[in-house]
């Protein structure tokens, strides 16, 4: 078994933390975040971070990047703080928790531009 990346464990974070906090809404404000999202291009595009830095990031590893690499984990990172500021919106512990941690896993991403 591969051992987890810095990049995969922001993802499975910071999604962990959106859904569960998803999950609090109720039917009707589920919807209207839906529909909010699907009529605003900015909403959109944020989303689109994740995807577009994961094959970045995956681009970057199978061609011996480590500039696409770092840059497809720097669009995943800021997703992951974008997110954890929406969350510190509602909960503030759940908010700081997730900062801290990404934050800290942030940090983890840049080692090897300083390596090489």
């Amino acid at each position: 078994m591969r051992a987890i990346t810095v990049t995969g464990a922001i993802l499975m974070i910071t999604g962990w933390f959106a859904l569960v906090e998803f999950d609090t809404f109720s039917e009707e404000q589920r919807k209207e975040i839906l529909q909010k999202i699907k009529t605003s291009p900015s909403l959109i595009l944020l989303i689109g971070l994740m995807p577009l830095g994961i094959l970045i990031n995956i681009g970057g590893a199978f061609l011996g990047s480590i500039f696409l690499t770092v840059s497809g984990a720097t669009l995943i990172f800021i997703q992951g703080m974008i997110v954890s500021t929406l969350i510190l919106r509602r909960k503030r512990w759940k908010g700081i928790l997730l900062l801290s941690v990404i934050s800290l896993l942030g940090i983890f991403i840049y080692i090897p531009l300083f390596i090489h």
